[in-house]
């Protein structure tokens, strides 16, 4: 997979979007579904558009491919939807992709 990270917006002050592009750059067929977790965040954030926490507490999307597969070559778009609460540090993580399905 190759991502690249095309746009980091901040909304009110509060809220932060994250928008990335995500490639299948292997030979191999990509299904079911994208998991994308952000690892190392803040207490004090919170994922708006989580589909749900990680087993260790991380938030994570739940991209569905379309048709349920990513060829080679073929791309998504997905964003991140994060909000600060009171003094919280800026928004600070790790995206890690993982395939499958599941709660991770």
């Amino acid at each position: 997979m190759y991502v690249v990270r095309m746009e980091s917006n901040r909304i009110d002050g509060r809220r932060q979007e994250d928008v990335y592009k995500i490639t299948n750059n292997s030979s191999s067929i990509m299904d079911t579904h994208l998991l994308m977790v952000a690892q190392g965040l803040s207490d004090q954030i919170r994922m708006e558009n989580a589909s749900g926490i990680t087993s260790t507490g991380d938030p994570y999307l739940r991209e569905f491919l379309p048709d349920g597969v990513l060829l080679p070559g073929q791309s998504i778009v997905a964003t991140l939807l994060f909000k600060r609460h009171g003094h919280a540090p800026p928004v600070s993580y790790t995206l890690v992709l993982l395939s499958g399905q599941g709660n991770p």
